[in-house]
């Protein structure tokens, strides 16, 4: 698959008179006391996207939800059109909000919305440590798996996580892939973590609503200024 295709996914038209207000919100489970995700899940709250439309930059706040909705619409398009290529069973999107991850589109069973970004989090969970280490982590098998791993879902038996850069190489979020099969992603790394990734790169750079907005002003992150960026942390 070329990445002229996948970015033609994320381009194509957009059809003015579909509705897409339901992208803004979607169910996230009922969480542990500690914040964390339960295996068995039940419908928690419903969480609204809508929050972060700001009005700067001379845009309103009705003119920056039109472009939220663009962008859902079309990462929506994009999740979706990955689980039909690849038979992949989850497939999420979150863009970072300052100290923490929000889940904007995804494609499976409901999750948990945010994610903390800080150390206290690194040696617990994959999201955090993909996008603090600024490197994609493929876990291909969850039950022989040693290291940090948030346990969602105790069906999923292989990940790939994988940060998504901003053009002045901060991280501005990351996308997870999941599934029920071991070794899901052995033939599917390149694709996903290279093709897919770089796809997102380019749609976001010049997206009018992270360029008109300041939920996205990422300063450099200390702990990760020195880490290396190039190489797929195989577990």
């Amino acid at each position: 698959m070329r990445l002229f295709d996948i970015l033609g996914v994320l381009y194509e038209p957009i059809n003015v008179l579909d509705n897409h207000e339901h992208l803004l919100t979607y169910i996230e489970p009922k969480l542990n006391d500690d914040g964390t995700c339960p295996i068995f899940k039940e419908p928690g709250r419903t969480y609204n996207l809508e929050q972060y439309v700001d009005d700067v930059h001379g845009i309103t706040a009705a003119e920056q939800k039109h472009n939220l909705l663009d962008l859902l619409a079309r990462l929506n398009r994009l999740v979706r059109w990955i689980h039909a290529k690849t038979d992949v069973l989850w497939f999420g999107i979150y863009l970072r909000h300052g100290d923490k991850l929000v889940k904007y589109v995804y494609n499976g069973e409901m999750s948990k919305a945010e994610f903390d970004i800080s150390e206290e989090y690194l040696e617990k969970s994959i999201n955090t440590r993909v996008i603090m280490e600024k490197r994609p982590y493929y876990i291909a098998d969850v039950d022989s798996h040693k290291g940090p791993y948030y346990r969602c879902d105790a069906k999923v038996k292989s990940e790939l996580c994988c940060p998504i850069f901003a053009p002045d190489g901060q991280v501005i979020g990351i996308f997870d892939s999941e599934d029920h099969r071991k070794n899901f992603f052995d033939d599917k790394i390149d694709f996903i973590s290279m093709k897919v990734r770089r796809a997102i790169e380019i749609f976001l750079e010049d997206h009018p609503y992270i360029t008109h907005s300041n939920n996205f002003t990422i300063e450099e992150d200390n702990f990760s200024k020195d880490m290396d960026t190039s190489n797929l942390l195989v577990e």
